[in-house]
């Protein structure tokens, strides 16, 4: 079985965390439910599309914002401006 390549990375620490490029529908997801529930959508957003779902699951459990930078990070390497 060949390892899925990820689309974004993002380092926090000495961690990395790699992340599969989002489908429309869960762009759509997100960026709906980003005005009333930024943190919990991040969340979800990044859990769903995080290659190490265990690791990222640790990591935001511990410091739920990074979701948020993740999330923009993707938002941004798909040509979104975020913020």
């Amino acid at each position: 079985m060949e390892r899925e390549k990820p689309f974004y990375t993002f380092t926090h620490g000495e961690s990395t965390f790699a992340f599969r490029r989002p489908d429309i529908a869960q762009v759509d997801r997100f960026t709906s439910r980003m005005a009333r529930a930024p943190l919990s959508a991040a969340l979800d957003f990044t859990r769903e599309l995080a290659l190490d779902q265990e690791a990222w699951a640790r990591a935001t459990a511990e410091k739920p914002g990074l979701a948020l930078t993740a999330a923009n990070g993707i938002l941004e390497a798909l040509g979104f401006q975020a913020g």
